[in-house]
């Protein structure tokens, strides 16, 4: 299709933007082409769409609007910066206003959710990026305290879910708040992180758009239609919680290694303890999984393709010893 070219193109444009006109301008270009796509998702209903465009439109205004100010008045630009950085968060689809992106990822196809939840974001985060360096240090610490305070009512909230784009959703949100940490200690291990989530995130999404899965229990399924699918999205899910040793476990403990130097203790006590309860997320399909297994059939060896699993297996363990190189190397 033209628009999703379109969309690559203004993805491509943010690197070269010198401006926060020249950022406003992509990011329009960006959700036009969105838009687009969404007209040829069945899923999508007339209001949902609405409230979308009305969403992104008026927090680019709000960006732009700032933007502008910051130019005219100096003595209020720090009260610009902020309204600039929650329009942006908003666009991310972060707290304190997620509950527009809940309800998107909720009714997106598979397609368009991998879009929203990655694509989608690429912009804001570069923007992001070029905020920080115009933020007072505490005043940033304290913005990412409050996301991390919200991540942990986001967490409970997400505990009794049985929506598998519902769960990635909540999984998305968590993420990003780890992404936004390292984005502030260390801006190459930021970029570590995301190019690991954009990994197993891709992999997930082909999966359940492969086998057209929707709740909890289609995926406790998978395990009598295809083992060696269910093994590696068991592994992939792991990574997410941050199960050691897979990459996701990696890259969070560089995160807490990273805040240590900073002696941000606080905030390492509330990463853990929502890393711990996010990890509900992911061993609840586990659990489902194996309580349903147990009521059918014992796990047969021989039904297994040891070949094609050990090809995944080293292929993992090789992914991971990359990882612990590139992390030796930085």
């Amino acid at each position: 299709m033209l628009f999703f070219p379109l969309m690559i193109i203004s993805l491509m444009l943010i690197l070269i933007c010198n401006s926060w006109f020249s950022f406003w301008m992509v990011m329009e270009i960006n959700l036009i082409s969105f838009l687009m796509l969404l007209i040829f998702d069945n899923n999508i209903k007339n209001e949902l769409f609405m409230n979308y465009f009305l969403i992104q439109s008026f927090n680019s205004y709000l960006f732009l609007m700032s933007s502008f100010m910051m130019n005219y008045s100096m003595f209020y630009m720090m009260s610009f910066i902020l309204m600039m950085n929650l329009s942006i968060l908003t666009k991310l689809g972060l707290p304190p206003f997620y509950i527009w992106y809940l309800k998107m990822m909720k009714n997106l196809n598979w397609s368009n959710l991998f879009i929203l939840s990655i694509l989608q974001k690429l912009i804001p985060l570069f923007i992001m990026m070029m905020m920080m360096n115009m933020m007072i240090k505490n005043l940033f610490i304290l913005n990412l305290f409050m996301l991390i305070f919200f991540s942990l009512i986001i967490v409970v909230l997400g505990m009794n879910q049985l929506n598998l784009k519902l769960l990635m959703a909540y999984s998305s949100i968590i993420q990003m708040i780890w992404m936004l940490m390292l984005m502030y200690l260390n801006e190459n291990y930021f970029l570590m992180y995301f190019m690991i989530y954009l990994f197993i995130f891709i992999s997930l999404v082909m999966i359940f758009l492969k086998m057209n899965y929707l709740e909890l229990i289609d995926f406790s399924m998978m395990k009598f239609n295809n083992k060696l699918m269910y093994l590696f999205c068991m592994l992939l899910m792991m990574s997410l919680g941050g199960v050691p040793p897979l990459m996701g476990f990696l890259m969070k403990w560089i995160s807490i290694q990273l805040m240590s130097n900073y002696y941000m203790l606080f905030m390492i006590l509330l990463m853990i303890i929502n890393s711990l309860i996010s990890m509900f997320f992911y061993f609840r399909l586990m659990f489902i999984s194996l309580m349903n297994y147990s009521y059918t059939m014992k796990l047969n060896l021989k039904y297994l393709k040891l070949n094609n699993l050990n090809m995944n297996f080293l292929f993992l363990m090789w992914m991971s010893m990359m990882m612990l190189m590139l992390y030796e190397l930085i």
